[in-house]
């Protein structure tokens, strides 16, 4: 008898570990996706958008709807076969830029924010983009090419809707970056083959 209690403690005590290891882990921020997982593999994607997780924080984050500071939103509209016959560095190249400017603008709200969730928030939606831009540094890095000159960014507008920028930002990432790694995916199936 007095070993199943001893077993059923050891049980109980096994599950409490796992379940407080959960935790912990589910609170640490997912890796920055590795350059060829980000190209090659869809989910490694997905598992970096943050923006759906993002809006509904912000619905619980009232303080957080209106910034302190405008922010640039890049403009993501685009005509597709004039994407699609630029160079690839290039188009990598006018990402990244959008990137950084909403990092920048982003970090100068956070810094005017004064509400414990909005800092959080921001902070939040500044690490997010900032993994994009490493990713696609990363990517570039990999890929040996130079940088091209990329002519300066054309915004589309000033805001300081959060919700908005979020929709733009989700935008961003959804369709012209998509768009940029479904061509650069072609390239993933001579790499896994070598």
């Amino acid at each position: 008898m007095e070993d199943d209690q001893g077993v059923c403690r050891a049980h109980a005590i096994t599950q409490a570990l796992f379940l407080l290891l959960s935790l912990v882990l589910s609170e640490l921020p997912h890796p920055e996706a590795k350059p060829l997982d980000f190209v090659c593999v869809s989910e490694a994607r997905k598992v970096m958008n943050k923006v759906k997780d993002l809006q509904q924080d912000l619905a619980q984050c009232s303080s957080a709807a209106y910034l302190p500071a405008p922010v640039r939103i890049p403009c993501i509209r685009v005509n597709l076969l004039t994407w699609k016959s630029k160079p690839i560095p290039e188009r990598r190249a006018e990402i990244l830029q959008s990137l950084r400017m909403l990092a920048q603008d982003i970090h100068q709200a956070r810094n005017g924010s004064q509400a414990e969730c909005a800092l959080r928030l921001l902070g939040r939606l500044e690490h997010n983009i900032k993994n994009y831009i490493q990713t696609l540094r990363q990517v570039h890095t990999q890929s040996g090419l130079d940088g091209p000159k990329v002519p300066e960014i054309s915004v589309q507008s000033v805001t300081q809707d959060l919700s908005r920028v979020l929709q733009h930002f989700d935008r961003l990432i959804s369709r012209k970056l998509e768009w940029l790694v479904s061509e650069m995916a072609k390239e993933c199936e001579t790499k896994t083959d070598t």
